[in-house]
Parts: structure tokens; sequence; C-alpha cells
């Protein structure tokens, strides 16, 4: 079944390339590494939003809308013996969320809502050498999984030697425009 839905992803992508116009709608419900890999699309596709990281919580706020489907080109901020920082985005995003990133950088995330902070947890962590082997690509070398929750979701980049990272964010479960 799975075979069957990447074909129809494949089909879709190669006759109606791009994200944004309304032609027809499909689900993606993949495997982690198919949606790694359509974030991989985004990562490469050149359509990136600038922003700057901040070096205390929450970081800059990320309007949902403006980031679906698109990369996030982060400038980081000196921290310690890095680049480092923060960004966040909410406030009704809930679910599984993919975070996908061009480097190898270590992430956390926090929920920030009227009960006060709150850490998540990161229910997946995709090494650079299990993309890489299953995907056979560079263009993301670390991703991880979590369940967003009302309210601001901040995700912290932890230091780092890249000042500039590309990032991008996807519901694991998604209606998608091809």
């Amino acid at each position: 079944m799975n075979h069957i839905l990447f074909f129809l992803l494949v089909s879709v992508l190669l006759f109606f390339p791009g994200c944004d116009s309304s032609t027809l709608l499909i689900e993606i419900n993949q495997s982690p590494f198919e949606l790694i890999e359509h974030a991989a699309i985004h990562m490469q596709d050149g359509t990136g939003m600038m922003v700057n990281a901040d070096t205390v919580m929450p970081g800059p706020h990320l309007d949902p809308d403006s980031i679906e489907h698109r990369r996030i080109d982060v400038t980081l901020q000196p921290m310690g013996s890095g680049y480092g920082g923060y960004i966040h985005f909410g406030p009704d995003v809930t679910g599984n969320i993919l975070v996908c990133v061009d480097a190898t950088v270590s992430m956390s995330v926090t929920n920030r809502s009227v009960q006060g902070d709150k850490s998540l947890v990161i229910e997946r962590i995709f090494t650079e050498q299990e993309i890489a082997d299953s995907l056979k690509t560079a263009l993301i070398k670390s991703a991880v999984i979590f369940e967003a929750q009302s309210g601001g979701n901040i995700i912290a980049f932890e230091p780092d030697d890249q000042q500039v990272i590309h990032v991008v964010i996807e519901e694991v479960v998604h209606e998608h425009d091809e």
C-alpha cells in the first residue's frame, strides 16, 4: 500500500510540480523517511524566508501559514561555544511535527502556554547517516519529530559552528495541494 501511495505522490509531483497550485489535494501519511524526502524538495527549491534566531526564549514568532512547505533560512546568534538560538511557532499548531535541518545541529523543543514552559519529548531523532543511507541525499543532515501542543512551540538550536542553517517544518500528516 505504501508503494502505491509513494507512486501516486511521485506521479503528482511530476505532473503537478510545486506546492502552490490547488489543482489536486492528497494526504501525506507516509513513513518518516518519505516525509524527510518530501521536506528535501522544499529544502532545495529556494523559496526560503529569512529569520534571525534569538538568544532567549521564545525567539521570533513564525506564522504557521508563512512556513508551510517552505525553507526557513535561520541566522543563529553567538552563544557560548558556537552559534545557536530560538524560534517559535503556534499557538494553534498541534500534532506531530517534523523539523529538518541542513546541519547536524542538536535541537530541543519547549511548549509555552498559560500553564508555563514544558519540555516536549522528541519522539524520533534522525541522524545524518540514517538520512543519507535511506535517501541518498545530503540536503538534510538532521531531523526530529515531536508532538506540538497548543501555545508557542519553541525550537532551540544548540550551539554549533554554522551561523546560518536551513530548516523545513512540516506536519507529519497533512493535506498537500499539488
